[in-house]
């Protein structure tokens, strides 16, 4: 850490919240840090760090930075503010969280904490766990479709990466995907590949920073990408490029599913005392129905039989029978990509082998994004383009240290306005907010504003700024920055590296981390006990698992940079009930989709709404900010100052709109006034505002007056539901 007097570097972590964790080098001098670069890594392609990373530190000398406790005196959401001291805060926060949960039960008290392996979300992990409170799992804000998808199909909610898991690929396609702007180490390796001979072609509406480095960009109607992976299925299949082996050994494709009820085959429907986990298959080779596990068994994956009187098809066919109706021409109209382009994305697919998906988190923004991610997870089942094999990480001694009094409740974001507003599924009237700016990136806030947070008796609020969430609390916390404290950090999806964020300074002000904010809740609450040991101690003990990957990881050896983990074999392990690929998810037959159907947009642009507004909306994410994070940085600002509507100049023409003209975005949710910025760039009939700009940077309104909050019920059954942000009709008009 550098202290007063002279020049020190320090080597830490970025802990802007994309959960990249790049590392920093950041130089102190007198204990003001004057310069921050990217600091080394084993490995010098992991070397980086993106210009939010590299301004990160004048979130720290930041003049609106709050700089002590604050208990609101006037109505909430008015702005009166008292100054108190941390032990008067904590007091009240104590007294009020022990009155509400005695009053509803523990559970009411809920945490928007992000429960990770290190110090800033595990402690408030151990006070949930401790006092059985109730964890907001904030996923489902645009981020939980793709994960619904992969627990259907994987048995894992990050399964994804199955798809883009191949050491020099032949043919990538980043789909719905900006990692120029988003995921800089993917965009490392998708740039070192394609100077490997690797084509790169990306699929979007709007030709993004990532398509500008590509071979080939490819727009499509927003909503719709199920339709073309489905349609590159149907090519694949009549060019009989499938991969049989793949599909019979490693997929559900040869279990038998029957036809009076849409379920898989099992032995216990044949044999009475016969096993209900064991699949049936046809044995073309003895010409009779047998468990899936039968030793020699051959299955077959085409075919109609009739097994004790039960029609049946293996899971491949009732696939290939469904995907004959994406043909291109109907694929064609239904995303407006050229029919002879849905061939040759379908064929350099299934024979540039390896080829790889980087599937991406804009698809999923729709509200039937969880089928649009299953078709692509079975195009890529169906051609063989899989490696399940877990990559190299570290096996951590976490659980003890997130849970020292057992597993707590977890509400899904989605589901938490029901629990305020009518105790369904259980009251919550307790919100502490930390790592969330709910006001501004909660889908329909008008909701949020007029009925959420008037339902809650206790809000705290712990941020660095006063953010629009924090206004409407009843205490506001000033949280110290990641330059101000010490973590532990690993990002297993980026790159394979554990490593220490350092502390480069002292915290400014009275402001305190998150973990010394949830310690000292914990001592006052009488669990102090449990917060008796230094943050270094935490992390021996959080390292301390034992496990051959931790050998020689210490928070000494951390401090000299960091550790990476060790390559080791491991067996691929699939969590769904079959332990197979599924492409056919027999638990959601009663939705009707077991297999990944195209269905059209709840908003969408062919619909009767469409009639009153007609172009449809997305919001995707900016270069310069981390959601609402980094919103209010100058030297960001100086690059893109304030919000703006991007619009194809076709659409822009006939509502007499110019660049730079202001402009009013509304449907019958909510309205906004910004500028707008033609673009050839972005598909006739989308435009698109960058998400996570604050309230006050609008002309008049927020982007999030226009989104909606409705619940896909096969989402929830799944995992949880998701925010559909890209899902949503607007009309503009020039002011």
């Amino acid at each position: 850490m550098g202290g007063k007097g002279g020049k020190v570097t320090v080597r830490t972590v970025c802990g802007v919240p994309d959960y990249q964790r790049c590392g920093l080098s950041v130089e102190v001098r007198d204990g003001v840090i004057s310069k921050v670069r990217p600091a080394d890594f084993p490995d010098p392609v992991d070397k980086g760090a993106c210009e939010k990373g590299l301004a990160a530190s004048e979130l720290v000398y930041h003049p609106d930075r709050l700089r002590y406790p604050l208990k609101r005196v006037g109505e909430r959401g008015g702005e009166e503010w008292r100054r108190v001291s941390w032990d008067e805060v904590l007091d009240s926060i104590v007294a009020e969280l022990q009155r509400i949960a005695t009053k509803y039960g523990s559970t009411s008290v809920a945490w928007t904490a992000p429960i990770l392996s290190n110090l800033t979300g595990g402690g408030y992990s151990r006070l949930i766990s401790l006092t059985k409170g109730t964890w907001v799992d904030w996923w489902g804000c645009g981020d939980a479709a793709g994960p619904c998808a992969d627990m259907a199909t994987f048995g894992s909610p990050m399964g994804e990466r199955y798809l883009r898991n191949f050491n020099d690929p032949r043919f990538t396609i980043v789909w719905g995907y900006n990692p120029a702007v988003t995921v800089y180490p993917f965009m490392r390796r998708i740039t070192r590949d394609r100077k490997k001979g690797c084509r790169v072609v990306v699929i979007d509406p709007r030709f993004s920073e990532t398509a500008a480095r590509a071979d080939e960009h490819v727009p499509i109607r927003p909503g719709t990408d199920g339709a073309l992976a489905l349609g590159m299925i149907n090519l694949v299949l009549e060019h009989g490029l499938q991969d049989e082996r793949f599909i019979a050994e490693s997929t559900v494709g040869p279990l038998l599913v029957r036809g009076d009820n849409g379920l898989f085959l099992r032995e216990g429907d044949l044999v009475e005392g016969g096993s209900g986990r064991s699949f049936m298959v046809f044995n073309e080779s003895a010409d009779r129905a047998q468990p899936s596990d039968t030793p020699g068994v051959t299955p077959a994956i085409t075919g109609v039989y009739t097994v004790s009187g039960i029609k049946c098809r293996p899971a491949y066919q009732v696939l290939a029978d469904m995907v004959r109706e994406y043909t291109p021409e109907w694929v064609s109209q239904i995303t407006d990509v050229p029919q002879d382009v849905i061939g040759r994305l379908a064929i350099d697919y299934a024979t540039q082998k390896p080829a790889s998906i980087y599937r991406g988190w804009g698809m999923q923004r729709s509200y039937y994004g969880d089928l649009s991610c299953r078709a692509i997870n079975t195009l890529a089942a169906i051609t063989g383009n899989i490696d399940a094999r877990r990559p190299s990480s570290f096996v951590l001694n976490a659980h003890p240290f997130l849970m020292p009094g057992g597993p707590y409740t977890s509400i899904p974001l989605m589901l938490l306005h029901d629990a305020i507003t009518k105790g369904e599924p259980f009251p919550i009237k307790a919100l502490m907010c930390t790592w969330h700016n709910l006001v501004t990136q909660m889908p329909n806030t008008n909701r949020v504003t007029s009925e959420l947070l008037p339902n809650l008796e206790l809000l705290v609020v712990c941020d660095l700024f006063m953010t629009e969430s924090a206004k409407y609390a009843d205490y506001v916390l000033p949280v110290a920055s990641f330059f101000e404290c010490t973590d532990l950090c690993r990002a297993d999806l980026q790159h394979p590296y554990l490593q220490l964020q350092q502390k480069v300074i002292e915290p400014l002000y009275e402001s305190r981390s998150d973990f010394q904010i949830a310690a000292e809740l914990g001592r006052k609450m009488g669990y102090g006990e449990y917060f008796d040991k230094t943050e270094e101690q935490y992390i021996e003990e959080i390292l301390a698992s034992g496990h051959p990957t931790m050998e020689g990881v210490s928070v000494e050896r951390l401090k000299q940079g960091p550790v990476m983990a060790k390559p080791l074999e491991r067996p691929q392990q699939l969590g769904t009930p079959t332990g197979r690929v599924e492409f056919y998810v027999e638990s959601i037959k009663q939705f009707g989709q077991e297999l990944p159907i195209y269905l059209e947009p709840v908003e969408s642009a062919r619909s009767e709404k469409a009639k009153s507004y007609p172009l449809t909306l997305l919001s995707t994410h900016p270069e310069s900010r981390v959601h609402s994070t980094l919103a209010n940085i100058p030297s960001l600002l100086k690059k893109v100052p304030e919000p703006a509507l991007q619009i194809n100049p076709s659409d822009a023409e006939p509502r007499s709109i110019v660049d730079g003209d202001v402009v009013r975005v509304f449907n019958d949710r909510g309205q906004l006034k910004t500028r707008a910025e033609l673009s050839t760039g972005i598909k006739p009939g989308v435009v698109n505002i960058t998400e996570g700009w604050w309230p006050g940077q609008y002309i008049e309104g927020h982007l999030n007056l226009l989104t909606h909050d409705m619940i896909n019920p096969v989402q929830q059954h799944i995992l949880q539901p998701n925010a559909a942000f890209y899902d949503v009709l607007v009309e503009v008009e020039r002011v």
